[in-house]
């Protein structure tokens, strides 16, 4: 997340792990990231895209 230069799709983060995107591995991932912004390490935008807190 933090090498990335703006928001990045759950794709994008499926890509650079080496996870493949089929919808059970990136939707446990998505569901992983969701996680993770709830608590405030990651912020989550309207558009579905993840990006670092400021």
């Amino acid at each position: 997340m933090r090498r990335a230069e703006g928001p990045i799709m759950v794709k994008q983060v499926c890509g650079e792990l080496g996870i493949s995107l089929e919808p059970a591995r990136s939707e446990a991932l998505r569901s992983k990231l969701n996680r993770l912004a709830e608590r405030g390490w990651l912020r989550k935008l309207a558009d579905g895209k993840f990006t670092t807190t400021l």
